[in-house]
C-alpha cells in the first residue's frame, strides 16, 4: 500500500514533467470518442504516453501516472482508487496509466472504470501480458493500438524535411526513436537496448541468466534478415535447452524489440519446423547494438521494408522454395495480396535472381500486388515494378495494396 499523500506528491512532480514533454507529429490519430478502454502498446521509448497526451484536449490533458516510479514501489492493485480521489482533486477527467502492466490486477480497477463510463487511456510495453489481462477480463471493453517508432513520413515531420534520397538516408542512419533523433547519441541506443533486455524481459520473467539473454539479443541485432533455427542458434550462444531459446525469443517479441516471421507454407506444422527470420523495431538500434549489422546495408534496408508492412499488416511471411527466394509476402483475410522484394542495387549479376525469386512467389501464392525495392533505382523490368524504397514508403502499405 502507499499513503495517498505520497501519491499526490509523486503524481503532481510527474504530471508537471509529463506537460513540459515536446508533443510530437504523429501519423496515427487516436480515435477519442470510443466509449472503450483506449490502450496503446509498443516499444519502449516511442512514445506511447505523448501520443495519447496530444489527442486529448489541450485543457484537458488528463491525470497521468507512471507506474516504474521507483518511489511507487508499494504501490499495489488496492490503491488503485485513490486515483479517482485525486483524479477529481486535481480537476482532470480522464487518468492515462503509464507501464500499467507493472502492477498485478490492474485490470480490475480498468474495468471498474469502464462501468462507470469515466475514462481511461493505457500505454504500455509488453505485448503479452497486457493481452493476458485484456483478454480475461475487459473483453469487448478496449481497443488496442499498437505504436512503432518513426515511420519515414514521421521523421519528415520530426526534421521538417522533403521526401527524397537525401532524407531517406537520414532515416537508414538514425532511424524512428525520437529522443534519439534529438541526440544522435548511439550510447542512447545501447542503454535503451538494455533497458528493454533487463526491466521488460528479464525481471518480468523472472530470468536469471541475464547474459544468455543479452547474447541472443544481440544475436538477432546481428542476424537480421537471416534465416535461423532455435538449435543451431542455442549451440551457438552455448545455451543447452533448446525450450529455453525458444522462449527467450517469445519473450523479445512480448517486449516489442523483434519480430520474428515464418517461411512461407500453407501447412501450419510447416511453418514452425521450418526457420525463422528475424526484424529489429528499429534498424538503428539493431546496427548499434550489433557485432555485424551495419556492414550488411542490404539486409538493414530489408529491415526498414519490413517495419514498413508491419505497421499496416500484422501476417507477413518470407518465400523460400529449392530454388528461389523472395523477402516477403503479405497475409490478409487469409489470402496472400502481394509480394515484395528488397534488393540494395539491382545489377547484371543478380536481375534475373531477384525477379525470378518475386515471380515464384507470385506463382505459388497468387499475390496479385508485387515490386521490387531498392535503393534509388526506378524501372518496370519483366513485368514487375521497381522503385525506391522512399518513395514507396510515402503512402501507407495498405493503400499500396489496395485493401482497407
Amino acid at each position: 500500500m502507499i499513503q495517498i499523500d505520497l501519491l499526490a506528491r509523486v503524481m503532481e512532480e510527474q504530471n508537471e514533467n509529463f506537460l513540459q514533454k515536446q508533443l510530437i507529429a504523429r501519423e496515427m490519430t487516436l480515435p477519442l470518442q470510443t466509449n472503450q478502454i483506449l490502450v496503446v502498446s509498443g516499444v519502449r521509448r516511442c512514445g506511447k504516453s505523448i501520443l495519447i497526451r496530444q489527442s486529448l484536449p489541450t485543457d484537458q490533458p488528463g491525470l497521468y501516472l507512471n507506474l516504474e516510479d521507483p518511489r511507487l514501489v508499494d504501490f499495489e492493485s488496492a490503491d488503485f482508487p485513490k486515483l479517482e480521489q485525486l483524479r477529481d482533486q486535481f480537476g482532470k477527467t480522464s487518468i492515462l496509466l503509464d507501464e500499467v502492466q507493472s502492477v498485478v490486477g490492474w485490470e480490475i480497477f480498468a474495468r471498474s472504470l469502464h462501468e462507470k463510463g469515466q475514462k481511461l487511456y493505457i500505454a504500455g510495453s509488453n505485448a503479452s501480458m497486457l493481452s493476458r489481462e485484456l483478454g480475461t477480463r475487459l473483453t469487448g471493453r478496449y481497443k488496442q493500438i499498437e505504436l512503432f517508432p518513426f515511420s519515414y513520413q514521421e521523421f519528415l515531420l520530426f526534421k521538417n524535411g522533403s521526401p527524397g534520397e537525401e532524407s531517406f538516408e537520414g532515416y537508414f542512419l538514425f532511424g524512428g526513436f525520437p529522443e534519439y533523433l534529438q541526440n544522435q547519441d548511439q550510447d542512447y541506443l545501447r542503454t535503451l537496448f538494455r533497458d528493454i533486455l533487463t526491466r521488460d524481459v528479464a525481471v518480468r520473467r523472472n530470468i536469471s541468466n541475464e547474459t544468455a539473454l543479452i547474447r541472443l539479443g544481440v544475436f538477432l541485432c546481428s542476424n537480421v534478415g537471416k534465416p535461423f533455427s532455435y538449435s543451431r542458434m542455442g549451440s551457438l550462444l552455448e545455451i543447452k535447452s533448446v525450450r529455453t531459446v525458444i522462449d527467450y525469443c517469445d519473450y523479445l517479441e512480448e517486449s516489442y524489440l523483434f519480430d520474428l516471421i515464418p517461411m512461407y507454407s500453407q501447412s501450419i506444422r510447416k511453418q514452425l519446423a521450418n526457420p525463422k527470420k528475424a526484424y529489429c523495431v528499429d534498424p538503428a538500434l539493431a546496427s548499434a547494438n550489433s557485432l555485424s549489422f551495419s556492414k550488411d546495408l542490404g539486409r538493414k534496408l530489408e529491415n526498414y521494408v519490413y517495419l514498413h508492412l508491419r505497421r499496416s499488416f500484422k501476417e507477413i511471411q518470407y518465400f523460400q522454395n529449392k530454388v528461389s527466394e523472395c523477402d516477403f509476402v503479405v497475409k490478409w483475410n487469409e489470402e496472400i495480396i502481394g509480394a515484395v522484394q528488397v534488393c540494395w542495387e539491382l545489377n547484371p549479376d543478380n536481375l534475373q535472381r531477384e525477379i525470378k525469386g518475386i515471380k515464384a512467389a507470385m506463382d505459388e501464392t497468387k499475390a496479385s500486388k508485387v515490386v521490387l525495392l531498392t535503393w534509388n533505382q526506378e524501372d518496370f523490368l519483366d513485368g514487375i515494378a521497381v522503385m525506391p524504397v522512399w518513395k514507396w514508403m510515402m503512402e501507407p502499405v495498405s493503400i499500396f495494396f489496395g485493401v482497407d
